[in-house]
């Protein structure tokens, strides 16, 4: 099964146009000031938590999987 998400929200599949404009409205989150060292604890990306070697070697703030 495929889920598919508009900004965090995880859509069933039976939503109503009126229901997806509501969800696309629904704040973005801030864009940080984070530079290609800095080290995260869950990724920029998917939000997962980054455990062990599964953190990117290209850039610190994403896992494997994001980058």
């Amino acid at each position: 099964m495929i889920m598919t998400i508009l900004n965090g929200v995880k859509l069933k599949g039976n939503e109503t146009f009126t229901e997806l404009l509501e969800i696309g409205k629904k704040k973005k989150h801030k864009k940080d000031n984070s530079k290609k060292g800095d080290i995260f604890v869950n990724c920029r990306s998917c939000e997962e938590y980054i455990k062990g070697d599964w953190r990117s070697s290209f850039d610190g703030r994403y896992c494997k999987n994001c980058l």
